[in-house]
């Protein structure tokens, strides 16, 4: 099981609740983000000047752009329908 931990003083983002780079705390028990830790067996992390928020997933992803767009084209489920003539080398 996961101990208690306070994030302290960094910038935190909850779009959900509406805060928008706020300086505060999070504490999180058992891995969920909850009011207040009450133990004293906290971990504490200094987040000064850091951004804390909830899921954060490596987003780095190409949505576009040439190699891309040049991929799509290129999927054969695209081309089931494609007429080929047929030669002695095809």
């Amino acid at each position: 099981m996961m101990g208690d931990l306070i994030v302290k003083g960094g910038y935190v983002y909850d779009p959900l609740n509406g805060v928008k780079g706020d300086k505060m705390d999070v504490f999180l028990s058992g891995g969920k983000v909850v009011e207040e830790v009450k133990g004293r067996d906290a971990k504490t992390v200094d987040a000064s000047g850091k951004v804390v928020m909830a899921g954060g997933v490596d987003i780095h992803s190409h949505i576009a752009g040439s190699k891309i767009n040049i991929g799509r084209l290129l999927r054969p489920e695209d081309h089931k329908k494609d007429v080929v003539p047929w030669t002695r080398y095809t």
